[in-house]
C-alpha cells in the first residue's frame, strides 16, 4: 500500500461502511477524527521535542474547535477526504449492507457505503495491531491512531477481548512514561449528546461501556457502526452449509465481497471487511410467516 498521511489513514477505517451521502452519528464522530488527525498531522515532526504543556494547550483548543464543526464543515472534510481516496482507488462506494435487508430491498430503498479496499483495510489495521500488541516501542502515528480509532468507536472492529487486555497494559505502560500521551489519551473529542439520541432514537444502535480500560480510569461509549440484516429465502431442509451458500451467493448479486472465515469451532462470514454471524430465522409480515437468515456483527 502506498504511504498516506496520518488523516487518510484514519479515513480508510474510520469512514468504511459508513453512508457516503447521509449524515449519522457515527459519520459525525469519524469526520471529527479526521479533522483530529489533520491537527496531529502538523505535530508528527516536533511531537519530541514539544513540550507537555505546550501540547495540552494545543489540544484543547483543537478539541473545543472540533466538538463545535459545523454541518458545512463536515461536508467540506467529507469531500475533501474521500475525493482524494475515490481517485487513488482506496476507497468506492458501494451499496450497503442494510440494503440486502428484506424490508429495504423490497422497498426499492437506495442506500450506499464508503467501501475501503481491502488491501488498504488490512494494511492499516494489521500495521496497528502488529506494533501495538507486541513487545517493543510503537511509534507517536501508531498512537495517534489508536486514540482515533478509540474516539470514533472503530476499537471494536479491530482488536478483540484478550488484546484489549493487553492493550491495558500497554498503553498505561506509555501513558505512565510519557506525559504527553497521557494527555492525548485522556482527551475526548466525542460528542455524548450525540451518544444519546442515538441510543434514544434509533434501537438497533447500541451504546455499551467498556470496563478494561479501568486502569487509566476511562470508560469509553461504543457506537454500533454496523446493524443486523434479515434475509429471506427456503430454511426448512437446509443445512447450515446451505444457508451459508445460498447468503454469499445473494450478498455477492448485491455487489458486496463475501469470504468464508474460520473463528475457532464456527464459521464467520467477512463481508466486505466486517465480520457477521448467520443464525436461521422467521419473521411475520401481515401474519404470514417469511423464513430466511439473519446476519449479526460478530467483533472480535
Amino acid at each position: 500500500m502506498k504511504d498516506y498521511m496520518l488523516s487518510q489513514q484514519y479515513a480508510l477505517i474510520g469512514l468504511d461502511g459508513l453512508d457516503s451521502h447521509y449524515s449519522s452519528n457515527a459519520k459525525k464522530a469519524a469526520l471529527r477524527a479526521i479533522f483530529a488527525a489533520k491537527f496531529l498531522e502538523t505535530l508528527l515532526e516536533q511531537f519530541e521535542q514539544m513540550n507537555a504543556d505546550v501540547f495540552h494547550q494545543k489540544l484543547n483548543d483543537q478539541i473545543r474547535h472540533i466538538r463545535r464543526l459545523s454541518k458545512k464543515e463536515f461536508s467540506f472534510l467529507e469531500k475533501d477526504t474521500t475525493d482524494f481516496l475515490l481517485a487513488d482507488g482506496a476507497f468506492e462506494i458501494i451499496p450497503d449492507l442494510l440494503g440486502c435487508d428484506i424490508n429495504y430491498y423490497t422497498s426499492s430503498v437506495d442506500l450506499n457505503v464508503y467501501r475501503c479496499a481491502p488491501d488498504a483495510y488490512r494494511s492499516v489495521t494489521e500495521s496497528v495491531r502488529a506494533e501495538i500488541l507486541e513487545d517493543g516501542p510503537v511509534t507517536t502515528e501508531t498512537f495517534f491512531l489508536l486514540w482515533l480509532f478509540r474516539e470514533s468507536g472503530c476499537f471494536h472492529d479491530i482488536f478483540s477481548r484478550a488484546e484489549q487486555e493487553i492493550l491495558e497494559q500497554r498503553v498505561l505502560t506509555f501513558t505512565t512514561a510519557d506525559d504527553r500521551l497521557r494527555i492525548l489519551w485522556e482527551a475526548e473529542f466525542r460528542n455524548p449528546l450525540e451518544a444519546c439520541v442515538t441510543t434514544f432514537l434509533q434501537k438497533k444502535h447500541a451504546l455499551f461501556k467498556d470496563p478494561f480500560w479501568q486502569g487509566v480510569n476511562l470508560n469509553f461509549p461504543f457506537l454500533e457502526r454496523r446493524q443486523a440484516v434479515f434475509v429471506d429465502f427456503v430454511v426448512l431442509g437446509t443445512s447450515v452449509a446451505d444457508r451459508r451458500a445460498a447468503m454469499i451467493c445473494f450478498l455477492r448479486e448485491k455487489g458486496h465481497y463475501v469470504e468464508e472465515l474460520k473463528n475457532g469451532s464456527e464459521t464467520l462470514l467477512k463481508v466486505d471487511n466486517n465480520c457477521y454471524r448467520i443464525f436461521p430465522a422467521t419473521i411475520t409480515a401481515y401474519h404470514v410467516p417469511i423464513q430466511g437468515a439473519r446476519l449479526v456483527p460478530a467483533y472480535r
